[in-house]
Order: C-alpha cells, then structure tokens, then sequence
C-alpha cells in the first residue's frame, strides 16, 4: 500500500504550501520578485531580457522559462504560474527521495524521509515561501542523487543524469556549486570506504562524471558573469583572500549568534530553535549509527554520512570566517536531501525499542506530529504565527491597500522614492513606466539621524510602527537591524519641508523639495 500514502504526503504538502503561498495577495520571498518579474517578461515578450533587465540570469534564464511556459499553457497570472511549475516540481521530486530510501532500508524509511522533507521549514521556503532558480536545482539534485544511488547502468539512467547535470548548470551558479560540493562528498565516502573496508573500487564512470560536471561548469563559468565585470570565481574568492590577509570586518559576537536588537521570551526561542535543529537532532544519531562498523559496511550509508558531515561542516565554518558571499543559509535545503534519509533511519530505529506494535504507531505519530508543528511555526514560511517570534518576524507578504498604494503613486510620480525593506519589494506592483532604479529603502543611519537629503517620496507603512522591518547597516554587508520605525522617525515628516500628498488609512506619503532644510 505505499502508493495511498506516497500520494496523501504529497497532497499534505500540496495544502500547507497552497495554505501559506496564497495567504497574501502578493508573492512570497525577496529574490522571487526579481525571478517573478524576469518570467513575466519572457512571457509578454516572447524573449529572454537583455542582460541590463537580467544581469548574471541572462545567462540563466531555464527556471524563469519553465514558469513562462506553465503561464502560456494554463492562461495563467506569474503567482500561479510559480506555484504550478516549481512549486509541485519541488513536491513530486520527492519520489526520488522515496525511492533511495526504499533502497537502503525499505519502503517504511522511504516514505519517512519524503514526508519529513515535505514538512521540513527549509524546503519548504524554497519550494514555495521564496521561490528562485535554486528551487529549481533542488529538483534536478534530488534526480541526480537518485541516479547515483540507484546504481543500475544503463543509456536512460546515464542520459537522465548527464541531461540533468547540463540543465541544472544552465540554471543557477551558488547552488550547482554546492551539488559539486555533494557530488564529490559523496565520490570522496566510496574512496575511503574502499580504503577502510575493502569494498568494490570505484568505477571508472564515476570520475569521468565528476570530469564531466568540472568541464562543464568550467567551461559555462568562463563565458559568464555575476556582474559586469565580476567572474563568480572572482565573487566567491576573492573575500576568502580578503579575509585571510585582513581578518572579517564582523565582531566575534556577530558572527557566532548574528546582530540581535531584541531580547526573546525563553520559551519563544527554545520553540525557534528547535523548529530548526529538529531534523539536524535525528540525522546526527543516524549518522552516528550508519557511521558504526555494522551498518559503516554498506558503501551507500557511508557515504551519505559522510557527506552530511562535510557539508554541514563546510555551511556552518564558511559563515565564521566572515564571509556571506557562499550564502550557506541556502545549502540547507540541499543538505535535507541527504538528513532526511538519516533522521527517517533514526526515527524507526527509536520507534523499534517498542516492541508493541500498539506502541510502535502512537510513537511514530507523536514524533511526526511534534517535528510537523515546529516547522509550521517557523516565521520564516508562517508570518502569521501567533506563538513565537512576533518581534522579530518581518512581514514580507502584502496586504491589497499596500499593494495599491504602489501601484497609485508610481503611476503619478518619476523621482527617488524611499521606503522601507521588505515594503521596497512591492514595487514588482508598480506602473510599467515607473524605473525601480529610483527606489531605495531606508538605512540605519537615515532612521536614526532622521535625517533624509536631497528630493524624494517617502512612503511609510503605518504598520511598521508595531511591526518589524528590516533595516540596512550600510557599513556592513549583509547585517540588517529587524525592529519597527521609531515614532519620532514618523514624528520628523512633519516638519515643514515635507509634505502629506496620499493617506490611504495603511500607507502615507510625503513628498520633499529639492533643498536643504535651513537651519
């Protein structure tokens, strides 16, 4: 009876994610509003964008393609046409996962690890709350991995992985990176269990592959850009250079627990932390078990554990070297592929302590069911959540009058326009003619100086007053203060040089002339 349940997990993640994804009017994410503009584009056009539109994605532009193509085909709006393209690709990809781990322990772990990586918060945010090409790549990965681990050669396995490996390329630079990362982890872990246990040496067709990912990201890498004149070699090494010679311009505090402006309720941060370190929890004592010299004997086990070591490693050391340009937070969703084939091993070997099978069932149901409610409760995919993180939870979901008054004001004005992040993202509702070039959002030092130059509209969401925002520290990158626009920085748009043009009862508007302000 696996197909019933293979399909109710796949309906069960269809609802959470339809649930969260068409909650706001608006889309999900940061980075899904440039991906979300860039298909539109293609889909009025017919054509990619020039790469001043596209930047790097003129050079990798599938994922924006295929929901392009899911919009023409179902008469679709760009929202639905993400959540019907990659959104159920994410959601059926997990067969693969089913099927590996029905080849390692059987059909009850495989379809363990499928429903814990359907409920886990980090795939869930790529698969839905911020969809980019990445999300895209975690399908192809999942085939890929699939591939590697079903072991049967043949022309249709080896075409399915060399025409997964090329499209994947053609779809985004960072996360490739980390499949390459996995890829040779896991080529690595069948080195050294041949070393150490004596098992079949590794076939020749595994290093030609791994030969055939090197060249090809080579050989695309060297014809592409991040920016004008930026290789993403240049991005990705040169701060690690950086840092090597000068040290990270981040305090130790910084980089160990991150830039905090708030204190938490106890309760409130044990529940955020657990919703994030709930499958880490399973997956160490798998690791450790198939890391044991009964099940260290099974190549595959091996190197699955061995790769979990290695990426987590490399995904929490990178970030305390300072640097941000790997984006590790991102390479979680990709880890999950390989933990939650050890946490579902876990789990039933916990489960099989009991030796009723009527203790068996209420166990398994109380962990899944516990794992299910700490994901859910995640601000990071349920801005809503009334239990935890309400402080510290930015919106970036938008409500119709906030979206409207977008929409209004840039049909009427041309010029520099500040407002607040993640409220700048709703400029993807502008007027056609308006250039989102204009557009900035505020910094720390323009909150707390109060202090704002030159001619702009100043947009200001009556909601940020009690709800967080995020605010930019213009001195170091990637660090972001979360916490409400002071009263007083409301308060000093009533002075004279500003002027009250739109209220709208959720956003005001005020418009400053182009001159110093006389003291």
């Amino acid at each position: 009876m696996v197909f019933p349940i293979l399909l109710q997990i796949f309906l069960l993640s269809i609802l959470i994610r339809s649930g969260i994804y068409y909650n706001f009017p608006s889309l999900m994410g940061y980075d899904a509003y440039f991906h979300a503009g860039m298909a539109k584009l293609i889909t009025e056009t017919g054509t990619i964008p020039p790469i001043e539109v596209s930047s790097k994605y003129f050079y990798y532009p599938l994922a924006h393609i295929f929901v392009s193509v899911t919009q023409l085909m179902g008469g679709l709006d760009v929202k639905d046409g993400l959540f019907y393209s990659i959104g159920f690709a994410n959601i059926f990809c997990t067969t693969g996962i089913y099927l590996i781990g029905k080849k390692l322990e059987g059909p009850q772990m495989g379809l363990l690890a499928a429903l814990l990586i359907n409920l886990n918060n980090h795939n869930i945010v790529t698969g839905i709350t911020n969809i980019t090409p990445g999300s895209l790549v975690l399908c192809y990965f999942i085939i890929i991995v699939y591939a590697i681990f079903n072991e049967k050669p043949g022309l249709v396995q080896t075409g399915l992985l060399l025409l997964a490996t090329i499209l994947m390329v053609l779809t985004h630079q960072l996360t490739t990176f980390v499949v390459f990362l996995a890829l040779i982890s896991i080529l690595a872990g069948k080195y050294l269990h041949n070393l150490l246990y004596g098992s079949s040496p590794i076939e020749a067709g595994s290093f030609n592959y791994i030969l055939f990912f090197v060249i090809s990201l080579q050989t695309y890498w060297m014809f592409t850009y991040v920016t004008q004149d930026t290789s993403f070699f240049e991005m990705i090494f040169k701060p690690l250079v950086e840092v090597l010679q000068m040290g990270s311009s981040y305090s130790s505090d910084e980089l160990i627990i991150g830039t905090t402006t708030t204190s938490q309720d106890p309760l409130e941060v044990l529940i955020l932390h657990i919703s994030y370190l709930a499958l880490p929890f399973f997956a160490i004592g798998g690791v450790l078990t198939w890391s044991s010299r009964k099940e260290a004997e099974k190549i595959n086990k091996f190197s699955i554990a061995l790769v979990v070591a290695i990426l987590y490693g490399l995904a929490y050391g990178i970030p305390l070297l300072g640097m941000r340009n790997f984006l590790t937070s991102r390479w979680f969703p990709l880890i999950a592929v390989f933990l939650v084939l050890v946490a579902a091993s876990y789990m039933l070997k916990l489960v099989s302590l009991f030796n009723s099978k009527k203790a068996k069932i209420p166990a398994v149901f109380i962990i899944v069911l516990l794992f299910s409610f700490v994901m859910v409760t995640t601000p990071g995919i349920n801005k809503d959540n009334p239990l935890v993180g309400k402080d510290t939870t930015v919106r970036n979901q938008f409500k119709n009058i906030e979206i409207q008054a977008v929409k209004t004001l840039s049909g009427v004005y041309s010029g520099s326009i500040l407002i607040d992040s993640p409220y700048d993202s709703c400029l993807f509702y502008r007027d056609p003619a308006y250039d989102v070039n204009n557009a900035t959002s505020f910094d720390t030092d323009q909150v707390e100086s109060r202090e704002i130059r030159g001619a702009h509209m100043i947009l200001l969401r009556r909601s940020a007053l009690t709800e967080p925002v995020s605010i930019n520290d213009p001195d170091k990158y990637g660090v972001n203060i979360i916490k409400p626009l002071p009263a007083e920085f409301f308060n000093s748009f009533e002075a004279p040089e500003y002027e009250l043009v739109y209220d709208n009862s959720e956003v005001l508007a005020y418009l400053r002339e182009n001159k110093e302000v006389k003291k």
